[in-house]
């Protein structure tokens, strides 16, 4: 990997310092001030990008997302996910591998009214410069969410991960596109949608994370946040640039489900994102 001829600053900031910034940048505020208390998310990993109890909204939808009007949630803040990426804009740097520590586990599988999300095991891990990082969940939007130089993907699948010990997140975010042929890992999630929404189900059925990252390390990352109220900030964003392919039988069968769950791009508002070069 090439190192960027730009000053970059430190990739992983901690979300006080991040924040901090960006309020300077967007704000002109002088100073943040003061200690900022982490508040810890819940243990259950179906409340991550669900229906969060600090989102002071029973309901939200993809129907109406003007989101910034829910009590308690951060959907108004300067730094917001989704983004586009522009290939052209985003700056070239040094940026260290993703270290997979992922395990082999039984999945639990619930449709919780937004999109369909697995999870089922505390001992899979990454580590991002020196951070570590604990699976939460995995879940799904159609289209993508993310668009580079303006284009979605069919598919993009998000792999939520919290750092030790702390309320900080990082996503892996993953782009399917078409192919001719089934997904294995697909194929063994969406066999087990359950015909119910909000009935989470048990399954036999084994997953191994590391089936369904790209091989390659080359992606995009920049700071945002969930893009599900409560859109909580800081997140560290790690977007692949090779996207995985499923069937056309595939997508289908998800867009069948929802046929938009995707929140609208946000502006970028001076955050600046990286890129890796093989």
């Amino acid at each position: 990997m090439k190192r960027s001829t730009a000053p970059i600053p430190s990739r992983y900031k901690r979300v006080r310092n991040r924040l901090c910034l960006f309020l300077v940048i967007i704000t002109g505020l002088s100073a943040c001030g003061g200690e900022t208390e982490i508040e810890a998310i819940a243990d259950e990993p179906v409340a991550v990008e669900a229906e969060p109890e600090t989102a002071g909204a029973a309901e939200w939808n993809y129907e109406n997302t003007n989101w910034e009007e829910i009590s308690g949630a951060e959907c108004q803040a300067n730094v917001q996910s989704p983004v586009n990426i522009s290939t052209q804009e985003a700056i070239e740097a040094e940026l260290s591998d993703i270290r997979y520590e992922y395990e082999p586990f039984p999945m639990k599988i619930v449709d919780n009214g937004h999109t369909v999300q697995v999870y089922g095991t505390e001992s899979s891990f990454i580590t991002v410069e020196g951070k570590r990082y604990q699976f939460r969940q995995f879940h799904f939007h159609y289209p993508s969410e993310h668009t580079i130089d303006g284009k979605r993907h069919p598919l993009e699948m998000h792999l939520v991960h919290q750092e030790e010990g702390t309320s900080n997140l990082a996503v892996l975010a993953v782009f399917i596109e078409e192919g001719t042929a089934d997904n294995p890992f697909l194929e063994k999630v969406f066999t087990q949608i359950p015909a119910q929404k909000e009935e989470e189900v048990q399954t036999e059925v084994q997953l191994m994370l590391s089936d369904y990252v790209p091989p390659s390390q080359a992606h995009y990352t920049y700071i945002g946040s969930l893009t599900t109220p409560p859109c909580t900030v800081g997140v560290d964003w790690i977007v692949f640039r090779e996207p995985l392919q499923a069937s056309e039988e595939q997508i289908a069968k998800f867009s069948a489900l929802y046929a938009n769950n995707a929140r609208p791009v946000q502006a970028l508002n001076n955050r600046r994102v990286l890129k890796t070069e093989e």
